[in-house]
């Protein structure tokens, strides 16, 4: 019952707003907390991108975060769903809940893709690797800081059929 109590609070704290915009405010916050700086802020200082490479970078950083967004709600309702649930998992619910995490986070990866092909071409390879080495860096940092306070399935019980 406390790790329930953990995620709620956790998820509570950082997924309170609904919407695209509020998903990336809480991220952002996370982020604040963990490395000190904005994500932003972080991504230009070690990309230290030219002026003319920026202006051309950022617009499709734009868009990947507001994709990305989107594939952060979904993960979001799986989470609120095994927080609601994991007490009493039924093996159905269970094998729904990874299929749906799996799918997400395969998602995530192609999405990951789609930007650095776009990326490499913008800017160039070099500079698209950078990006995706610090968002790949955020993102397991962000993801071992919840699977902390993630209670295993069957910790508090055993499995239903």
């Amino acid at each position: 019952m406390k790790h329930l109590l953990k995620i709620s609070c956790i998820l509570a704290f950082m997924f309170t707003f609904a919407g695209y915009a509020q998903i990336h405010d809480e991220e952002a916050k996370l982020i604040q907390e963990a490395f000190g700086v904005d994500k932003k802020d972080m991504l230009m200082m070690y990309m230290a991108l030219p002026d003319d490479e920026a202006t051309v970078f950022w617009p499709i950083y734009d868009a990947y975060t507001g994709e990305k967004n989107k594939l952060g709600m979904e993960r979001y309702q799986i989470l609120k769903d095994y927080a609601a649930n994991y007490e009493s998992l039924s093996a159905d619910q269970a094998d729904d809940l990874t299929t749906r995490l799996l799918k997400n986070n395969m998602a995530i990866e192609k999405l990951q893709l789609k930007y650095y092909n776009k990326m490499k071409k913008a800017v160039n390879p070099l500079q698209a690797s950078k990006f995706i080495q610090v968002e790949k860096y955020i993102e397991s940092t962000m993801r071992v800081r919840l699977q902390n306070n993630i209670p295993f399935i069957g910790e508090a019980g055993q499995l239903k059929g």
